[in-house]
């Protein structure tokens, strides 16, 4: 009796568990249509925004899909709804696969939105949406953002998620856009006490831009020729509260990304000025960021003193002046140089953003709350006003690893 319940009772279980393996709520791949990047603009009607989609084809370029696909690897629609959730359901009007914002890398928002005032209540509800992940990217666009994707014509990369990936990387890992994820927008408007940059994009190139010093540019700006699309990643848009306020070239940028340890900047080039006789004015360095900086305070009486230090080594990566850096003397004196433009440069750019933006760009209340005993003793110095009033001296430890291969005068 013993045997025929236990054999039973395996019986049970394995119909249990085989009825736990079939297919019946599987999703194929080819099901679904893919939101990479998602547009928000005004509406001409009240109460309502203007949405685009830029939908991805999953099987372009996958194994599933062949080699010899015929089929678009994108599609590009806009419409006007009242929040981008319930949108994917009017999406659905016009496209017959299922919207999905699953693999959604970045959001493009035109100024025009950005400097609404309401633009946080409208951003704010890609915190309830389960398929948004907090990773993907917020960008401003000069134009509207509809006419951004439409604009936007990678020449090598079909696949658009995989062309959003690599402009965003690689330029922040040079140093040029900001990190700028959902997960640190909602964070920094949480906190209240610190301004958010976001990256700055745009499709549209500018008609007989001025030429400037490197990287001194706004996103459009950069005059390049050739057989390209127009669309460049350069600089950011500062918020504050939620709301945009101002942009920062590409090059104060870069300055921010050096301040802020919580970037992904490891190493990124630049010119800095030739300290040595010659026709050239700069020679290229590359700079590399393996420690965090040091940051201290004296926050005592009515002008906080703020100083940080930036351990940073270099490569010289050119020589103008053909100088020997065998020299001890020669070294010294790059090194000083190195030092004095950062400097110069650091603490200019942080000046200009606490003046115009009454703000620090970077995370930098997280360093003063340690020099208060309790929650309240902070509030009571009161960051966002005494912040203005700061004296700010940023100081580069600066070390040499690599002075290049000439090292000597020709002829020499």
């Amino acid at each position: 009796m013993k045997k025929t319940k236990t054999i039973c009772r395996i019986l049970l279980l394995l119909v249990i568990v085989f009825s736990l393996t079939g297919c019946w709520d599987r999703e194929e791949l080819e099901d679904r249509s893919y939101v990479i990047g998602l547009g928000l603009d005004r509406s001409p009607y009240k109460g309502k925004i203007k949405v685009t989609m830029l939908l991805a084809n999953p099987e372009v370029g996958s194994m599933q899909g062949g080699g010899g696909s015929t089929e678009k690897p994108r599609e590009i629609i806009s419409f006007d709804a009242s929040d981008f959730i319930v949108a994917k359901v009017t999406a659905n009007a016009i496209i017959s696969r299922l919207i999905s914002y699953d693999l959604l890398k970045i959001i493009v928002v035109s100024e025009e939105l950005a400097k609404d005032p309401n633009f946080f209540h409208i951003i704010y509800g890609a915190v309830y949406d389960k398929e948004i992940r907090m990773n993907a990217y917020l960008a401003v666009s000069e134009e509207m953002a509809s006419e951004y994707f439409l604009k936007n014509r990678p020449k090598m990369e079909t696949r658009p998620h995989k062309y959003f990936q690599y402009m965003i990387e690689h330029g922040i890992e040079n140093g040029l856009i900001p990190d700028s994820t959902l997960l640190r927008f909602f964070k920094t408007k949480e906190s209240g006490t610190d301004l958010f940059l976001a990256m700055n994009t745009s499709a549209v190139r500018k008609k007989n831009p001025k030429f400037k010093g490197e990287n001194e540019y706004y996103a459009g700006q950069v005059d390049a020729t050739g057989e390209m699309d127009d669309t460049q990643f350069i600089g950011s848009a500062v918020f504050r509260n939620g709301v945009m306020i101002g942009k920062l070239t590409g090059q104060e940028t870069s300055i921010v990304n050096t301040l802020d340890d919580t970037t992904n900047i490891n190493d990124f080039l630049l010119n800095i000025p030739n300290p040595f006789p010659g026709k050239q004015k700069s020679f290229a360095a590359r700079v590399m960021k393996r420690e965090n900086n040091k940051v201290k305070m004296n926050l005592k009486g009515p002008g906080p003193k703020i100083f940080i230090t930036l351990p940073l080594k270099f490569e010289i990566m050119s020589n103008p002046s053909m100088v020997d850096f065998s020299k001890k003397k020669n070294q010294e004196i790059i090194k000083k140089e190195i030092a004095r433009h950062f400097k110069i440069e650091h603490e200019k750019m942080l000046r200009k953003v606490q003046r115009e933006f009454k703000g620090a760009p970077f995370p930098l209340s997280y360093n003063a709350r340690k020099y208060f005993g309790t929650i309240q003793e902070y509030k009571k110095f009161n960051w966002n006003k005494s912040y203005l009033n700061a004296d700010i001296y940023v100081k580069a430890d600066v070390e040499i690893v690599d002075y290049g291969r000439v090292t000597k005068k020709a002829g020499n």
